[in-house]
């Protein structure tokens, strides 16, 4: 098993992100700046948090989901955390999202639990993917119709909208992978 060194790196990267308070509001996804050149906050809107409690949550969720894709394939990793970041990004500059600001890492997370749900079930072929990935997507219809996020109580509103665009980026990568499968994807 090798060293997940994206996936800490990425975390690290939170970490430093998040240990400088004063500089938050140059790091979210905020649709006027965006529009008026400051690019980097299609990225970095991803990697920031509202508070620490929302980090945790996103980074503890990118350990897990992240070390297992990167150990299949560090290129199926990038793949995944970058279908989720524009496609969440797509979403937040579309006409469709009724915000102006966002941050954390949950729409890409469901891009990689997506893949990794996936990638896990061809492996094994186990019933119990299949109930996973069902319990999943309830709990995605749940905090979309309620508006609400079922199992958080963060410091910033929840924008399901944006799970659901990563799930969406998660399904159209599965599709786009012509033989998706351990043997065709592990490049590590």
């Amino acid at each position: 098993m090798k060293f997940p060194k994206l996936t800490v790196g990425t975390v690290l990267f939170t970490v430093i992100l998040m240990a400088m308070p004063q500089f938050h509001g140059h790091f979210y996804f905020d649709l006027s700046p965006v529009m008026s050149g400051e690019w980097w906050r299609l990225l970095t809107g991803h990697l920031i948090h509202s508070d620490w409690e929302h980090w945790f949550w996103n980074t503890a969720a990118l350990a897990v989901l992240g070390s297992y894709l990167e150990q299949q394939s560090k290129y199926l990793w990038f793949q995944g955390m970058l279908a989720g970041m524009i496609s969440v990004n797509l979403l937040l500059l579309s006409d469709w999202s009724r915000i102006t600001l966002y941050c954390g890492l949950s729409g890409v997370l469901n891009t990689l639990l997506a893949v990794a749900l996936f990638h896990y079930w061809r492996e094994t072929r186990s019933a119990w993917v299949i109930v996973a990935a069902l319990v999943c997507m309830s709990k995605l219809m749940i905090e979309l119709s309620s508006g609400t996020s079922l199992f958080t109580q963060l410091s910033w509103p929840p924008f399901p909208p944006a799970h659901l665009a990563g799930t969406m980026a998660g399904v159209i990568l599965i599709i786009s992978i012509k033989h998706f499968s351990p043997k065709t994807i592990s490049c590590v």
